[in-house]
């Protein structure tokens, strides 16, 4: 485990959603980012509160730099946490293992759906009789004559029309 340093640099209380939103800056010298596993155990450590009532949601270094910026949130419950943090969310936070655990079972779950199946198609609208549609063709020629239609021309900008 790394030693973090976390610095707070925002924590807001969401009532609605029962959950603490900390922004925090990670000072990590000499090493890589930190996993989020590693995260989560530090921030349940700083707020005393259990780990899976902490999901990391997003962790950024910058180039060059030994610091991240990460978005955390912190719920009262875990019961509230399973029904708000979407379920990607949960899988990224898992350690590595369990976390390929929860994968390959996904994949099992998606082979096993049978694919290539076309959804079933609406009731088909009740046919007309065909004297009926007929009569409408035979209107419908009926209503419009067929005359040739000049076309007309507009007048160019600067003219005046010519007398007909």
């Amino acid at each position: 485990m790394f030693n973090l340093d976390l610095k707070v640099k925002q924590d807001t209380y969401n009532p609605l959603l029962k959950r603490k939103e900390v922004s925090l800056e990670v000072e990590h010298e000499g090493q890589g980012t930190p996993s989020r596993v590693d995260l989560r155990k530090a921030v349940a450590s700083k707020f005393s509160t259990k780990l899976e009532n902490v999901y990391v949601i997003d962790v950024e270094t910058k180039t060059g730099t030994q610091n991240a910026l990460c978005q955390i949130e912190v719920y009262d419950d875990a019961q509230t946490a399973q029904q708000t943090v979407p379920k990607y969310i949960r899988t990224r936070n898992l350690p590595p293992d369990e976390r390929r655990q929860v994968r390959e079972q996904e994949a099992k779950k998606e082979e096993a759906k049978p694919k290539g199946e076309k959804p079933k198609a609406a009731k088909p609208a009740e046919a007309k009789p065909e004297a009926q549609v007929a009569k409408h063709d035979e209107s419908a020629k009926e209503a419009k004559p067929k005359t040739e239609a000049k076309p007309t021309e507009s007048p160019k900008k600067g003219k005046e029309p010519e007398p007909k």
